[in-house]
């Protein structure tokens, strides 16, 4: 008898639409976070992960839905079966999912203006490493003159500091260090510290992947005035982490990322591509507190990155957050150019005369420096190109163990 009273319960639980349990007004956040994290190990497949989706905001259930969609056909073209493709959703998704059962129906994560990648109890990092590792051809993928990133490691574990000025396509643009040296370079991608706009932190569908990595938060420029009533408190929150970085800089050590332009590159009218302008500020700003006598010494690197087609931007900023996602298998690559030396006796500026802006010509120095590096590897993202041959000075990726195998 006992038997079949559990056994009808059971029944109850799987056939019980799970948006219905969870938004039961009276029962605690703790208590509804475990639940639908229970329901996520026992719906079965694919099926059962859309059915859970339905606890998001609606707004997020759209764009969510359209995401899963979207993944599922590039993993039908990576793994060539639609069965493979469904496993192997299902595996990667359940995760992600009950990262943002966290968010959506626990308490949502306020980020500090230095963040700490979140390893454990649940290991974010992990997450985004599977989840867009898995959207990696690493066949079609380069990363250019690896002995550049030896170069960088050495000079980190002897203490020193390095500021990679990067360009930035893609909203999965801090997983790619990590993913395409994790073999080569180990541990190397897990010290980068990313420093993180206020679209990364605040977006719901990306804020687990950004409590995966390191972050120095910002309120970038463009958006400064997107609330006029919240301008003054990001203003105070930037002095903040600007003090942050300056700690740590002074600590020694430190693997900085930034993206001087303050957003990610978009396609021109005509379809071409290029890394946009840097602005003089930022760059000015990252030079001042790297040169810092209180500072451990600094490096500076022009880091060039073709990461477009796998996550492609809107085709314009957008005030809202909540923008509609789209993925695509393809190949990345990377190219780490030469360290530039940013003082004012470095030969960027040999031939300026009196009158130069010295912020200016050395943002415009570096951005010329990335462009050059970025048309060495931007056949490479594109997933309508043929056969792209190896250039010379470059290597193959090795797909690392972080990104499961489906085949």
């Amino acid at each position: 008898m006992k038997t079949g009273v559990l056994r009808r319960k059971s029944i109850h639980l799987r056939t019980c639409p799970s948006s219905t349990m969870l938004k039961v007004g009276f029962m605690p956040k703790e208590t509804k976070v475990k639940l639908a994290k229970l329901v996520v190990d026992v719906l079965p497949g694919e099926v059962g992960l859309r059915l859970l989706v339905n606890i998001f905001p609606e707004k997020i259930q759209v764009v969510f839905d359209g995401l899963l969609n979207s993944y599922k056909s590039q993993l039908c073209i990576a793994l060539k079966d639609e069965k493979k493709a469904s496993k192997a959703v299902t595996f990667i998704f359940k995760d992600m999912v009950k990262a943002y059962i966290e968010q959506f129906v626990g308490t949502p994560y306020e980020f500090p203006s230095y963040h700490k990648a979140i390893r454990e109890p649940y290991d974010y990092y992990q997450m985004a490493n599977m989840y867009i590792g898995s959207l990696i051809d690493f066949d079609r993928s380069i990363v250019m003159y690896p002995e550049q990133w030896t170069k960088i490691q050495n000079q980190i574990n002897e203490g020193e500091n390095v500021i990679l000025f990067a360009n930035h396509q893609s909203e999965g643009d801090a997983a790619f260090i990590p993913l395409l040296t994790e073999v080569s370079h180990p541990g190397l991608g897990e010290k980068v510290t990313y420093v993180a706009g206020d679209r990364v932190i605040t977006d719901l569908l990306a804020k687990p992947f950004s409590m995966g990595k390191n972050l120095l938060c910002v309120n970038s420029k463009k958006h400064m005035n997107d609330i006029p009533e919240l301008k003054a408190t990001k203003m105070k929150q930037n002095l903040t982490t600007i003090k942050e970085m300056q700690k740590k800089l002074q600590e020694g050590g430190f693997l900085i990322w930034i993206a001087p332009a303050g957003g990610r590159d978009r396609r021109k009218a005509d379809g071409t591509l290029i890394p946009d302008k840097f602005d003089p500020q930022a760059i000015e700003m990252m030079k001042k507190l790297g040169t810092k006598k209180s500072a451990a010494k600094t490096h500076f690197y022009p880091l060039a990155m073709a990461t477009y087609d796998i996550m492609p931007p809107p085709s314009s900023s957008e005030k809202d957050i909540g923008e509609k996602r789209i993925v695509n298998y393809t190949g990345v690559g990377l190219s780490l150019g030469e360290e530039i030396d940013v003082s004012n006796s470095g030969k960027w500026a040999e031939n300026l005369g009196e009158e130069a802006d010295l912020p200016v010509e050395l943002s415009e120095h570096i951005w010329v420096k990335v462009k050059q590096e970025y048309d060495k590897i931007s056949k490479y993202c594109d997933p309508k190109a043929e056969e792209i041959v190896l250039n010379a000075g470059g290597v193959r990726p090795i797909r690392p163990p972080s990104v499961p195998k489906f085949d």
